[in-house]
């Protein structure tokens, strides 16, 4: 099974053991309820629902300093009050205005209907800079900031759309050849196989699963049928890429683009074969520009922005301060 894989279900899994962390070993959890119209309702968006054209995404904006817009392209399956990116937000807010946002289907933004594509999602993604106006004059430019599959997405946002961006900073972010490689395929297939089972069974707008007691509304958002399905769609879509993208540059290079590599630091004791290859990916991916720097988050895994929000942060203070002032 991939690495990709492995990280994907650990985030769609986490929001759901965490309500049950503070159990002690010596109380037994209480059964699980299943949840029912009369007894789940949906949370309301902690941020505003913007109009891309006939579709609404969910989008959430702190901070308020001068300076280009900081957007976070989230991994797969993460959405804004299930992400792992909210420490950091907070952190990057006290400088600069930073937003993260739903893609279509996940957390409070609309689904969009039939398959999806990346292009799709970043597509998507320009809709919103547009509507929500995130590039607050003419000439002001954005800093991309993508974990894991969001690093692909920022990429090709980058490729499609070069006048937007100022920089990219990529947090352990998924390289091309993962997505393919011995076993990933089938290991999708044994995902999106678990999700039909679900949405099978599923009541619209109700968690296709029983909760603990006290778990929160948020977090059972993520199990609705609405969002497991737009995870499957997210699963699709990496099939979905053209074998032409599926090489190590296949999301293409990025010129002299300032590009800012951020890698887990924690392995296994000794590495793994594919710890070091992770490592060898991340190092590939800031040669991607002529101005790629590769720096390593000592302390985190793959989930950095939870692990090590302040160093996502110190990247991104770094990357503003260096950009030429317009």
């Amino acid at each position: 099974m991939s690495r990709l894989v492995r990280v994907a279900l650990i985030s769609a899994s986490a929001a759901a053991l965490s309500s049950t962390s503070a159990q002690t070993p010596t109380t037994p959890a209480p059964p699980p309820t299943p949840p029912t119209p009369a007894t789940y309702v949906r949370p309301a968006a902690p941020g505003q629902l913007v109009d891309i054209g006939g579709r609404r995404l969910h989008l959430e904006c702190k901070g308020s300093a001068a300076g280009p817009t900081v957007i976070v392209e989230a991994g797969l399956s993460q959405f804004t009050a299930h992400s792992t990116y909210g420490k950091a937000q907070d952190l990057i807010a006290g400088f600069a205005r930073v937003c993260t946002y739903d893609r279509a289907g996940l957390g409070w933004s609309d689904v969009a209907p039939g398959a999806r594509t990346h292009d799709d999602m970043v597509a998507d993604l320009h809709r919103l800079v547009k509507a929500a106006r995130l590039k607050r004059g003419r000439k002001d430019r954005l800093v991309l900031v993508g974990h894991s599959i969001g690093g692909l997405l920022v990429r090709r946002y980058a490729q499609q759309h070069p006048g937007d961006v100022a920089a990219l900073v990529l947090v352990d972010a998924t390289p091309e050849a993962t997505l393919f490689g011995p076993g990933a395929a089938e290991a999708r297939q044994g995902i999106v196989a678990q999700i039909n089972k679900g949405l099978a069974i599923a009541k619209p707008g109700v968690p296709v699963v029983a909760m603990p007691a006290g778990t929160s509304a948020e977090v059972m958002l993520a199990f609705t049928p609405e969002v497991i399905a737009s995870v499957k769609q997210e699963y699709d879509a990496i099939d979905l890429i053209p074998v032409a993208r599926r090489g190590p540059t296949g999301y293409g290079t990025l010129g002299a683009l300032p590009l800012t590599v951020i890698r887990r630091g924690r392995t296994a004791t000794p590495p793994t074969a594919e710890d070091v290859e992770w490592r060898t990916m991340q190092e590939g991916l800031a040669t991607l520009s002529t101005r790629g720097v590769l720096l390593v988050a000592e302390k985190a895994g793959h989930v950095i922005p939870y692990d090590q929000p302040d160093v996502v942060a110190d990247v991104v203070r770094r990357v503003i301060a260096e950009l030429p002032k317009r």
